[in-house]
């Protein structure tokens, strides 16, 4: 993974994108997945009250960085992963954050080969459900909820409303690294728009109990990204990784209720 500084990256994303230099976009549809291996302009627009996101998936010795302009060409934020690893920018449009517009998405090459690009406006909702037992009994238990990804998608995203302070359960040690629960903070409007880097540095996860714990700092419609740093293929019939969430029980704030998860956790 390439770390490089937020006020760097804008001052090199913005020499490399000079608005004297414009070239023709490539619509992008909600859901779409297209594939390509030159640098291009990918265009859409939001219009649903939701976090929304745009991703980039190199194959894996290709490296193809991201990064988003609103109407007036203003860079909003960007993502410089390596080889092989999915880079995304998620966009708040809920009420008071980002308005509903027309967003440009750049994929410039780092290193050559292919990549697929693929764009969500933003219409799904998850809501974990109130803790009723202690334990879970397996996949179907109702105090799970879940959340996806499609091998024929780059990226998924929800959003989710949460209470500061509140928190939940994801049923791996890892989830941290390709599930992000972003958060934007209405007093600072650049966390309206994030990056993969800054969708990491501000998420609070902690690793316990055979799973990744998530909590929350803000009240307020958050998203739920998930992404799998591997190329989308297609199966039959169609296949996806989930993780399944589960609330915090307040009895028990440090054991994992579904760390065995397929399996029944007691």
């Amino acid at each position: 993974m390439r770390r490089i500084a937020a006020a760097v990256t804008v001052v090199i994303l913005g020499a490399m994108l000079n608005p004297g230099t414009a070239r023709a976009s490539t619509g992008l549809g909600d859901g779409d997945v297209q594939i390509a291996r030159t640098a291009q302009d990918f265009s859409y627009r939001t219009y649903n009250r939701h976090w929304s996101v745009v991703a980039v998936q190199p194959a894996a010795t290709a490296d193809w960085d991201l990064a988003l302009r609103d109407s007036s060409g203003t860079t909003v934020a960007s993502s410089l992963y390596g080889a092989g690893q999915t880079d995304f920018v998620a966009v708040d449009s809920n009420v008071g954050r980002r308005p509903f517009g027309s967003y440009t998405a750049t994929v410039t090459q780092y290193t050559p080969g292919v990549y697929w690009v693929q764009q969500h406006t933003g219409a799904d909702t998850i809501t974990i459900p109130a803790v009723t037992h202690h334990g879970v009994t397996g996949p179907s238990d109702p105090d799970l909820a879940f959340v996806s990804l499609a091998d024929t998608d780059v990226v998924s995203i929800a959003d989710i409303h949460l209470s500061a302070g509140e928190q939940f359960w994801a049923n791996t040690t890892t989830a941290g690294s390709t599930l992000f629960l972003i958060e934007s903070d209405l007093a600072v409007p650049t966390t309206f728009a994030q990056g993969r880097a800054t969708a990491t540095v501000r998420q609070h996860t902690q690793v316990l109990d055979g799973c990744t714990l998530y909590t929350a700092q803000r009240t307020g419609w958050h998203a739920l990204v998930m992404i799998g740093d591997r190329a989308p293929t297609t199966h039959t019939p169609p296949q996806g990784t989930a993780y399944a969430l589960h609330r915090v029980d307040p009895s028990t704030p440090t054991n994992c209720p579904h760390r065995n998860f397929p399996d029944p956790t007691p």
